[in-house]
């Protein structure tokens, strides 16, 4: 009767789940892995992430299920624009992987950097700040914006953790990594339901997060499983210490 958050911490050879009460900080420090990372996270938006101090990028998914809203649903043009350059960047990061080179050419990065500032003062210009009605008490903290508004707000100030994937070709454009590893996640949910204990929901957790490393380090579920119960569970090689 109770909702809890499904947290997920993945790369493309680990999974590790876990179910909290909360999404914020307090899950972060009971699952203990964010506040000792020191790589590069990739996630939405959410404002707890950035108060580990670790690097951050953003998924550009979202960012352009978002334009593509802001422009259907306001007609925008700068939204369409936004998404048009993002996935010209994202498409001049693949020519030159292909080309085996390490980084974009800086008069290249910095065309696009302009650009994308350029597509925000257009919309900024367009979604200005909301008016104090005449005679409304005022509030406490900031005032409430438009929906165009607050993701310009969000891209302006978080504008470098946006464009990591240009800088840095070891940030990938989004985080469907994740999508895809909460996917089994999601389907269990939609067939069997709620779980009717947190030490169920967190051996499911525990359960898919084995199977899911295992089968990304190629090796045989049933064989892993089978270890498992034996009391010796396979340790992928990436966990291995190095002698």
């Amino acid at each position: 009767g109770q909702l809890n958050w499904l947290q997920l911490a993945s790369t493309e050879s680990l999974t590790y789940y876990a179910a909290h009460p909360k999404r914020g900080q307090q899950a972060f420090a009971a699952i203990d892995i964010l506040p000792h990372f020191q790589g590069i996270a990739m996630h939405d938006h959410w404002r707890s992430y950035f108060r580990c101090e670790c690097s951050h990028a953003l998924c550009n998914a979202h960012h352009l299920r978002e334009l593509t809203f802001i422009h259907e649903e306001y007609r925008q043009n700068w939204a369409r624009d936004l998404s048009d350059l993002l996935l010209e960047i994202k498409g001049a990061v693949e020519t030159a992987i292909g080309e085996r080179r390490v980084r974009l050419y800086r008069q290249v990065r910095k065309r696009f950097a302009n650009q994308y500032r350029r597509i925000l003062r257009e919309g900024l210009r367009a979604n200005p700040p909301s008016p104090q009605l005449a005679g409304s008490p005022k509030k406490r903290g900031r005032r409430k914006q438009s929906k165009p508004r607050n993701l310009l707000l969000r891209l302006k100030t978080r504008s470098r953790e946006t464009l990591a994937f240009m800088y840095d070709f070891r940030v990938h454009f989004d985080n469907n990594q994740a999508e895809r590893d909460l996917r089994m996640m999601k389907v269990q949910q939609k067939i069997s339901g709620t779980f009717r204990s947190a030490d169920a929901a967190a051996a499911f957790c525990r359960t898919r997060g084995y199977i899911s490393t295992i089968r990304k380090n190629g090796i045989r579920v049933i064989d892993a499983l089978q270890s498992a119960f034996l009391g010796e569970p396979i340790i992928p090689p990436c966990l291995t210490p190095a002698e």
